[in-house]
C-alpha cells in the first residue's frame, strides 16, 4: 500500500551569492578595444569579454607569485576563471555606458608641437596614427568613457579576497581599450572609492606586497617597483582628468626611447632631451653591424619589450626584432607607464617596472640569436645602471619621479 508523506518536502534554494559593483571611468583617453582592430565602439566602448581579459592578467600578475611553474598556474587560473573545458566562477556583467567626445592622436599633440618638444602623450599612440603603406586612416578614441561592472564570484572567501586585490591592480596599473601599459584608458573609481583606490603611495604596497617564489617563470607585480611622481595639479580645463599626468609620462618615455641621458662631453651637464637629435643608445650601431654568422648580440631596447620594427630611413637599419620562445614573437613590456588615480581625488604619474622573466633569445628577420645586456652602452653607463630595468628605474628618479614603492 502506497504510504503518502504527510508534509511537503523544503523548497530548493539557490545559495547566495555576493555580488560587487563598481562605477568606473576613465581618466585618459580609450582608443580600440572592440571587435575590430585600431577602433573603439562609440556606443558600446567597454566589452565584458575585454575586461575578463584585462582581470584574468591582472589575476596572475598578483596571484602568480604563490606558483612555481606556468602549469601550476595555468590550473589555478582556470579553476577560477574557466577555460575552453570548463565554466569558469566569476560571472561578469558591463552595464551603463556613457562616453564623452571623440578624440584622435592628432588632436592631443599637433606636429608643430612635436617637433618643438616631442611627441609628449601622443608617442603611446602610434598604432592609431595614419598608416599610408596600409591604407589606413587615423582611428579616433574617446574621452570620458564611464560604466558599470558587476561581478558574481562563486569563490571561497580567500579566493574572493585574490579577486579583489586583481581587481584594485587592474584599476591602478591598469585600464580599458589599447595600449594600457602605455596609459591609455587608465581608470579611477566614480563610488566607494576607499576600496577600490589607494589612499596613498604606501597603500599600493600594503595592497600588493607579497613574498613571491623564488625567480616565478611568469610576469608578477610582487617584486615589482613604482617609481611615482608628484601629485599633478588639476585644472578646469584640461580635457581629462589624467591629462597632466600622462603628458609627463610621454614626456619621459620619449626621452628615455632617445636615451637623452647621456652627458655633453663639453659642459659635464646631462643633455636635455631634443625631439630633432638623434638617439644615444648603441642599439641602432650594433644592428647596421649585424653579420649573417652571428649567433649572439647585445642590446637594451629588447628588455623593454617586444616585437621593435626598425623603419628604413636612408641607410639606416630597417627589419622587426622578435621574441623567440615557446609562446610566441611578442614579449610584453615590463614597464607599465600610468597615470594612477588617488581616493583623496589626485592622480599621480607612476613608472611601473614589473618583475618579468628576461628575454634570452631574439629573432632577427630569418636570424635567430642569444641575447645579451651590452658591456659598455653610452646611456646604461651615464645612468650607472648593470642592466635596462635599472636604467629606467634612475632615469625615472632623475625626471622627477622620485617617491619609489617597492612590492
Amino acid at each position: 500500500m502506497p504510504r503518502t508523506v504527510p508534509i511537503p518536502p523544503p523548497p530548493l534554494k539557490a545559495p547566495a551569492l555576493e555580488t560587487w559593483t563598481l562605477r568606473l571611468r576613465t581618466i585618459t583617453p580609450m582608443f580600440g578595444g572592440s571587435a575590430t582592430p585600431r577602433q573603439v565602439d562609440p556606443e558600446h566602448p567597454v566589452r565584458a569579454a575585454s575586461v575578463r581579459g584585462h582581470l584574468r592578467f591582472w589575476w596572475r600578475a598578483t596571484a602568480g607569485a604563490w606558483y612555481a611553474t606556468p602549469g601550476e598556474l595555468f590550473r589555478a587560473e582556470e579553476e577560477i576563471w574557466g577555460s575552453a573545458q570548463r565554466y569558469g566562477k566569476v560571472a561578469l556583467r558591463v552595464l551603463e555606458q556613457k562616453t564623452g567626445d571623440a578624440v584622435k592622436p592628432s588632436d592631443l599633440v599637433g606636429d608643430r608641437g612635436t617637433a618643438r618638444i616631442g611627441p609628449m602623450e601622443r608617442f603611446f599612440l602610434h598604432p592609431f596614427n595614419p598608416n599610408r603603406s596600409e591604407g589606413l586612416e587615423e582611428a579616433s578614441g574617446l574621452r570620458w568613457v564611464e560604466f558599470t561592472l558587476e561581478l558574481t564570484p562563486n569563490l571561497p572567501d580567500p579566493e574572493k579576497e585574490h579577486l579583489r586585490r586583481a581587481l584594485r591592480a587592474w584599476i591602478a596599473f591598469g585600464g580599458i581599450g589599447a595600449r594600457t601599459r602605455r596609459g591609455v584608458g587608465a581608470l579611477e573609481a566614480v563610488h566607494d572609492l576607499q576600496s577600490w583606490l589607494p589612499a596613498n603611495p604606501e597603500q599600493l604596497r600594503a595592497w600588493f606586497a607579497q613574498q613571491p617564489a623564488e625567480n616565478p617563470p611568469h610576469t608578477t607585480l610582487s617584486g615589482a617597483v613604482i617609481c611615482l611622481g608628484k601629485p599633478c595639479k588639476l585644472s578646469h580645463t584640461d580635457p581629462y582628468k589624467g591629462h597632466a599626468a600622462w603628458r609627463e609620462l610621454g614626456q619621459f618615455w620619449t626621452r628615455l626611447r632617445k636615451g637623452h641621458f647621456v652627458k655633453d662631453p663639453q659642459t659635464g651637464e646631462t643633455m636635455a632631451y631634443t625631439p630633432m637629435a638623434g638617439g644615444k643608445w648603441r642599439d641602432h650601431k650594433t644592428l647596421l653591424a649585424l653579420r649573417p654568422s652571428q649567433t649572439q648580440i647585445a642590446l637594451v631596447k629588447p628588455y623593454l619589450g617586444l616585437p621593435i620594427v626598425y623603419q628604413r630611413l636612408g641607410n639606416s637599419f630597417s627589419g622587426t626584432l622578435e621574441a623567440l620562445h615557446a609562446q610566441g614573437k611578442r614579449m610584453a613590456s615590463p614597464v607599465i607607464l600610468k597615470p594612477i588615480a588617488f581616493a583623496d581625488g589626485s592622480v599621480r604619474p607612476a613608472v611601473v617596472l614589473l618583475k618579468a622573466p628576461p628575454p634570452e633569445r631574439i629573432k632577427i628577420g630569418g636570424q635567430e640569436l642569444e641575447l645579451h645586456i651590452p658591456d659598455a652602452d653610452p646611456v646604461l653607463e651615464a645612468l650607472e645602471a648593470d642592466d635596462p630595468l635599472e636604467a629606467v628605474r634612475k632615469a625615472a628618479h632623475s625626471q622627477g619621479f622620485t617617491q619609489e614603492v617597492r612590492l
